[in-house]
């Protein structure tokens, strides 16, 4: 471990420290004065009004029990061996209430779809997912249900009840149920795919002690996996990199550089780590020297790949859906915001060369990495860099993680913030892309295509006006606006629509239904950071999420373009 020593000068931080109370579904709020009795809860227990000492009377001590956003405890989930109800606890562990229930544990009278409908009408909102898994959402009255694809109830979700998520006239049911989802049959004449690919690792991790004003050390280092595909005269460098996250004036001159070395676009793809240096300056002092570094760094990387380029003998494309048992991915995935309201798919790509073995590996699903305590006194890569280490291990080829739309605090769902959590973590998550690579089939299409929307967001926030003001020259805004910028891609069959910022899963679906490609891609934080890319009618005073977005206009916006260059793209 580099280990650094120096004195904190906090410049920006006291700007954010302070965030405001949470309204809505999430933890911490009681139910909205008024609102009718709950027709349907866990044991009688009332989110946002039982206090923690009558969970514990009725349920007696958990099984697990650990500080998360807040302090979280399990239960074992009645007649579902090895799975846990998660109890999330708003307050002091002594004298709290219970903020939020993800159970696997389903209420009697409630084991269909068909059940649930008979209690409780239609839902306010459905969303059927590609794979057959679905969601039943009745937040009035503060509970969702997850089922699985034979329509068997197989997670609730309980939260403070009263409040609407769904505006008057919003949409109640997306359908994905048509995209293609798991294994697919293989084609009988896979195209040539003439394109050439390269891949390369490199370390971004901090150096120098003066770069961060803050004590820290770097536990495991920070990378930047990079990818080259080139095809004629369009070369598209594919970077993941374990970054907190940078703006697009960090992020355009990196590409400028690269066009020098013939990079025609550039897709960096920032994880979102928390356990990283704040490259943003948005808690703290902004480390002008480290960004600098990390520029020269991510340049020398694609610049490897580039040397690495060699022919394409096909390309592996696969996903599947993970189970939303406990109305959540258990033990990797969770919305703190919206309980229940997850995109469960992992998709994997990779490309082959003509001697059969890998090339590069790309991993996309949708997970804010913070499943350390909030850094940066101990760098770490987190979840991805231990699921990247062992794929790369796997498959003797570097593995790219690309984060999707983790909006809505789609979180971890570990048992607690640690490295031994964050490890297993890690290699589950290998696993799985494993898992499906062993059924991925060769791309069915030969499409090597890009095309980018640049526009503007008008930026109502004070405090992110005021921190553009302080920062002036790196986020520029024009008369309240920020410039910013979506990419469509076709890798094959693999489609990939880009976001710059942290999309609410709820966006996300309506940009998937117009997407024709396997597997389809949503790459949140793609060359920008807007913050929290939030649907208008779900916006909220006073927030968090709002806190730390440029304003209630961006969701659309950002839905609008999206479906605007679907539309263009698969004419």
């Amino acid at each position: 471990m580099r280990r650094f020593a120096i004195i904190a000068t906090p410049l920006f931080a006291a700007l954010f420290a302070l965030c405001p109370g949470l309204p809505g579904q999430a933890v911490g709020v009681a139910p909205q004065p008024g609102s009718r009795p709950r027709p349907v809860s866990y044991h009688g227990m009332v989110p946002g009004v039982t206090p923690v000492s009558e969970l514990l009377r009725r349920m007696g001590r958990p099984a697990h029990e650990g500080a998360w956003y807040a302090w979280k405890m399990l239960y074992a989930a009645k007649e579902q061996a090895g799975q846990f109800d998660a109890f999330h606890i708003f307050g002091d562990r002594e004298k709290g209430r219970i903020g939020t229930i993800e159970a696997v544990t389903i209420p009697g009278g409630f084991e269909s779809a068909g059940k649930i409908r008979d209690r409780l009408g239609e839902p306010e909102f459905e969303l059927v997912l590609p794979g057959g898994q679905r969601l039943l959402d009745y937040s009035l009255q503060g509970v969702r249900f997850t089922l699985s694809a034979e329509s068997r109830t197989i997670g609730a979700a309980y939260f403070p009840h009263g409040y609407r998520r769904v505006p008057p006239g919003g949409r109640k049911l997306v359908d994905l149920g048509l995209l293609r989802q798991g294994p697919q049959p293989r084609p009988l004449a896979p195209p040539a795919v003439n394109l050439l690919a390269g891949a390369f690792e490199i370390d971004i991790s901090p150096v120098e002690p003066g770069w961060l004003k803050s004590k820290y050390e770097v536990r495991d280092p920070l990378k930047a996996r990079c990818a080259v595909f080139v095809r004629g005269g369009l070369k598209v460098a594919i970077v993941g990199a374990d970054l907190f996250g940078l703006l697009k004036s960090e992020v355009d001159p990196i590409e400028a550089r690269l066009r020098r070395l013939g990079v025609s676009h550039l897709m960096l793809a920032m994880s979102h780590n928390h356990a990283a240096p704040d490259t943003i300056g948005i808690y703290g002092s902004y480390p002008e020297d480290y960004v600098g570094y990390l520029q020269e760094r991510i340049v020398a990387g694609v610049g490897k790949a580039l040397g690495r380029l060699a022919p394409v003998k096909e390309l592996l494309v696969g996903s599947d859906e993970l189970s939303l048992a406990g109305a959540r991915v258990g033990g990797l995935f969770r919305n703190a915001r919206n309980p229940g309201i997850v995109d469960p798919q992992l998709a994997v790509v990779q490309a082959r060369g003509q001697d059969g073995k890998a090339i590069v590996n790309i991993i996309h699903f949708a997970c804010h990495v913070e499943g350390l305590e909030k850094g940066p006194k101990e760098i770490s890569a987190d979840f991805p860099g231990y699921m990247c280490d062992e794929l790369r291990r796997r498959t003797g080829a570097p593995a790219v993680f690309l984060n999707g739309a983790i909006g809505g605090m789609v979180s971890g769902d570990t048992r607690e913030r640690s490295h031994e959590e964050a490890r297993k973590a890690g290699l589950r998550l290998a696993a799985e892309a494993s898992r499906i690579l062993g059924f991925a089939v060769p791309s069915a299409s030969a499409a090597f295509e890009f095309r980018r929307s640049r526009f503007e967001a008008p930026v109502t926030n004070a405090r992110l006006l005021l921190f553009g003001k302080r920062h002036q020259g790196r986020r520029v805004f024009h008369r309240g606006r920020a410039t910013t910028e979506l990419f469509h891609a076709r890798l094959g069959d693999a489609e990939f629509l880009t976001v710059p910022g942290e999309l609410l899963p709820e966006l996300s679906f309506e940009l998937l239904e117009k997407m024709k490609g396997y597997p389809r891609m949503i790459v949140g934080l793609c060359n920008d950071q807007l913050g929290y890319i939030i649907p208008a009618g779900d916006f909220r005073k006073d927030a968090y999420e709002e806190s730390m977005s440029v304003g209630p206009a961006i969701g659309s916006i950002v839905r609008r373009r999206g479906l605007e260059l679907l539309n263009r793209g698969n004419e």
